[in-house]
């Protein structure tokens, strides 16, 4: 029940102390997601989901990833450094995440590029060839030959624009991406900041906690004693220090 009113605790405070993001701030203009689900900060928080059903899913992600990172400050008892490291590792998977998959993407892309090559190269030579093995006129063959050749440059002039297109599709993802994580990242700084203070308070309560109690001094302790003492020992006390006070008198020899 503690980890319910906890997680419930998190969601209003993320709803209530995050500013508001602009309406397209998770999505590029032709409406994808700026990034994939799977690169997001984003808490596990599936069992939340019939609560949330009404909220919009940008709404329910800005507010996951601004749980996750006050998930990692929800005690106070970690030393900043820590927290900061912990983020940072969650940042580094996530971008290795990105490159592996990319990189996976660029990998297929390129198998396929070379693979329709052979193919369109390979029709190429079968043409030929089963053209080769009938006589044709010579009009006939310069005909061939220049469909042919036509062919080669128009497939590869359309190969190298989907080259192009696949290459600045990953850089613009690539870049939602840079962006998205910088937005994370001073997200975390500013909680994180906050963090630090509260750590620094609590780290000050615990060394006052820990500090010895110390008596009151010799003077406070004689006072005290004084006050707890009878009328007549008090009347001796003040004898004695009269008696303290009176100068002695310096014996002669002989007298």
């Amino acid at each position: 029940m503690k980890k319910w009113t906890l997680f419930l605790s998190l969601i209003l405070v993320a709803c209530s102390s995050s500013k508001e993001a602009p309406e397209n701030a998770y999505r590029t203009d032709d409406g994808r997601p700026l990034v994939e689900d799977k690169y997001s900060l984003q808490a596990d928080r599936q069992a939340m989901d019939q609560l949330r059903a009404g909220v919009p899913a940008d709404k329910k992600r800005e507010n996951d990833e601004l749980a996750l990172i006050l998930g990692l400050m929800s005690e106070v008892k970690k030393p900043p450094t820590e927290i900061r490291q912990q983020f940072d590792s969650l940042l580094r998977k996530k971008r290795q995440q990105f490159d592996k998959d990319i990189s996976k993407e660029r990998e297929t892309f390129t198998k396929e590029e070379r693979k329709k090559r052979e193919s369109f190269l390979k029709d190429q030579q079968q043409s030929r060839d089963s053209f080769n093995r009938e006589k044709h006129t010579r009009d006939e063959k310069n005909q061939f030959y220049k469909e042919l050749d036509e062919k080669r440059p128009e497939f590869f002039s359309v190969e190298r624009d989907k080259r192009a297109d696949f290459e600045s599709d990953v850089r613009e993802r690539r870049k939602n991406f840079d962006d998205y994580v910088r937005s994370k990242q001073n997200d975390f700084n500013q909680e994180h900041r906050a963090y630090s203070k509260k750590y620094d308070d609590w780290k000050k309560q615990e060394r006052e906690k820990e500090k010895p109690i110390t008596g009151p001094s010799n003077l406070n302790s004689s006072q005290s004693f004084v006050n707890d003492m009878s009328p007549e020992a008090e009347a001796l006390e003040r004898e004695l220090q009269i008696i303290r006070q009176i100068k002695g008198t310096s014996l002669e020899s002989g007298e």
